[in-house]
């Protein structure tokens, strides 16, 4: 799938990292379930201020209510933001063109959010900032 896979030596786990704006964001493979389902994580590359955890939690849940793949996460024990999406397989082989449009919307949500999410990480932004911008583009794109 021309993706420069590797080998997480602490995990074992395969991963691969795609680029935006000039970050990285590392995405990690794992079989569970006896290889009933794949994991992917997509780590969005950014480490969340402990006073800004609150806020964070709170945004990533209205965040997911609004997400037809609904899949951010906050790890508050490594500060860490990440985007979680589980792929079933059918009888323990997963399908390529299935697996690239997950590897896909993955990609195309975390792009579609990291500078909101960086913003709030350090707290750069507020929650009551970020939605207030987001009712005043949501105001401009009605009228």
């Amino acid at each position: 799938m021309n993706l420069d896979g590797k080998i997480e030596e602490k995990s074992g786990q395969v991963y691969y990292v795609f680029e935006h704006e000039k970050q990285q964001f590392p995405v990690f493979l794992r079989i569970l379930h006896d290889g009933d389902l794949l994991q992917l994580l997509t780590f969005i590359p950014c480490t969340v201020n402990l006073d800004t955890v609150q806020d964070m939690a709170r945004f990533l849940h209205m965040a997911n209510k609004e997400l037809d793949m609904p899949g951010f996460c906050l790890d508050e024990n490594s500060l860490t933001v990440f985007y979680r999406l589980l792929l079933p397989s059918q009888q323990k082989k997963f399908d390529e063109d299935l697996l690239q449009a997950y590897l896909g919307t993955g990609q195309t949500i975390c792009k579609n959010f990291a500078t909101v999410i960086e913003a709030l990480a350090i707290g750069a932004m507020n929650l009551e900032e970020i939605l207030a911008k987001v009712n005043e583009m949501k105001s401009a794109q009605g009228k």
